[in-house]
C-alpha cells in the first residue's frame, strides 16, 4: 500500500462504511503546475487506457486521417474503450476499409461485446465474438491505419521497440511533459505498449488536450482535432450509460475524458485550463470515475445542470442481489491547495 494514498471512496451498509477505496488525485493546469491533489500525485502508475486520445494523436499528425478520408466518429472510436455495440464495430471497419487493411490483422485479443444488448443480440445471431468487438479495437485499427499510411510493416505492430510504438512513446512523453526515457513501458491488457507516468503528469497530458496550450502548433492542431471527436462524438468513445460518454456530451464543448483500466480516470477542462487524473490503489473503475466527479465538483468546474447530469456516476446505490439499496457508495476526500508541495 501507497503509504501516501487516502481513502477517496467509502460503501456503506446499512449505517456503517464496509468497505474503502483508497488512492490518489492530482488538479495540474496547463504550465504544469499541481494546482490541488489528494493522497500521492507523484505516484508512478500505468496510465492504461486513458491514454488513448495522446495515442490516437499520431493517427492525426501521421495524415492517415486525411489520406483515408476518416471521419471524426472514426477518430472518437480510435481514441476510446468502446462497448462493442453496431455503431462501434461499423466505425472500426470502416475505418481498417478505408486504410486498405485488412480485419484479420487485428491483434488485440477477443471479449464479447461489454454492451448488454449488443452482447446478446451477437449470441442470439448465432455469431461469435471476435476481434472487433474488443473494446481496444478502434485503437489498434487506428494503429495500424498509421502503419499504412508511414510504410511501417504492421507485423509486430503493438510490440515494444516496433518504430509505431517508439512514435507513440514519444507523443505521449510529449504530451505529459516528460522525456521518452523517463516512461516505464509494459503490455497492456490489449498486448500493446501501456505507459507509467506520474499521477500528476497524466493531469498535465489532459490539460493540454483539453486545451492544446504550450504545445507547438503543428500539434496544438492535432489535439484540436482529436478532442473535438470526442466531443462530437462521444458514444464512439465508450458507450451507452458511461461516464466517458455522460461527460464527453456535456455542453459547451469543454471537456474532454478517458477511463483506463485498474482504477485510473482522467479528465481535461478547455475553460479552465484543469487536468484531473485519478488512481485508485485497488484498481476500482467505478471509484475512480466517481472521484473524477466530485474532484470536477469541488474544483467548481460543473454548472448545475452539468452537475445534475453526472450525479448518478458521483454517488450511487449500493444495492444486493434483488436489487435493494442496502447502503451507498459514495465520495470521501477533500481536495487539498498544492501550495504546500
Amino acid at each position: 500500500m501507497n503509504e501516501r494514498s487516502e481513502i477517496l471512496v467509502e460503501v456503506t451498509r446499512g449505517d456503517l462504511v464496509e468497505c474503502v477505496h483508497r488512492g490518489s488525485v492530482a488538479v495540474v493546469d496547463t504550465s504544469g503546475a499541481l494546482r490541488a491533489y489528494a493522497g500521492d500525485p507523484e505516484l508512478v502508475t500505468f496510465m492504461r487506457s486513458a491514454a488513448k486520445p495522446l495515442q490516437a494523436m499520431l493517427l492525426v499528425e501521421s495524415g492517415a486521417v486525411d489520406a483515408f478520408g476518416l471521419t471524426p466518429a472514426e477518430l472518437a472510436v480510435a481514441c476510446g474503450s468502446h462497448s462493442g455495440q453496431p455503431e462501434h464495430v461499423e466505425a472500426v471497419l470502416g475505418m481498417l476499409e478505408k486504410a486498405g487493411v485488412d480485419p484479420s490483422s487485428l491483434d488485440c485479443g477477443v471479449h464479447p461485446p461489454l454492451h448488454t444488448e449488443s452482447r446478446r443480440a451477437l449470441y442470439e445471431s448465432g455469431e461469435e465474438p471476435w476481434e472487433v468487438h474488443c473494446n481496444c479495437s478502434g485503437k489498434h485499427a487506428g494503429m495500424l491505419a498509421v502503419c499504412s499510411q508511414l510504410g511501417l510493416d504492421p507485423e509486430g505492430y503493438r510490440d515494444p521497440g516496433h518504430p509505431l510504438q517508439d512514435r507513440i512513446l514519444e507523443m505521449v512523453a510529449y504530451m505529459a511533459g516528460m522525456e521518452s526515457g523517463e516512461i516505464a513501458t509494459a503490455p497492456d491488457g490489449c498486448g500493446v505498449v501501456v505507459h507509467g507516468i506520474p499521477v500528476m503528469n497524466m493531469a498535465y497530458a489532459f490539460a493540454r488536450l483539453a486545451t492544446g496550450a504550450g504545445l507547438s502548433e503543428a500539434r496544438g492542431a492535432v489535439s484540436r482535432r482529436v478532442r473535438e471527436a470526442m466531443r462530437a462524438h462521444p458514444l464512439l468513445v465508450a458507450g451507452t450509460g458511461r461516464l466517458c460518454t455522460a461527460i464527453n456530451d456535456l455542453p459547451g464543448d469543454r471537456f474532454v475524458s478517458k477511463s483506463g483500466a485498474a482504477g485510473v480516470y482522467c479528465v481535461g477542462d478547455g475553460e479552465s485550463g484543469l487536468g484531473i487524473a485519478v488512481k485508485t490503489e485497488d484498481g476500482d473503475g467505478r471509484a475512480a470515475g466517481m472521484v473524477a466527479v466530485e474532484a470536477a465538483r469541488q474544483l467548481g468546474l460543473l454548472a448545475e445542470v452539468e452537475s445534475e447530469a453526472l450525479e448518478t456516476y458521483r454517488i450511487m446505490p449500493n444495492k444486493n442481489l434483488p436489487g435493494d439499496a442496502v447502503g451507498q457508495i459514495r465520495p470521501r476526500f477533500s481536495l487539498r491547495s498544492a501550495r504546500v508541495l
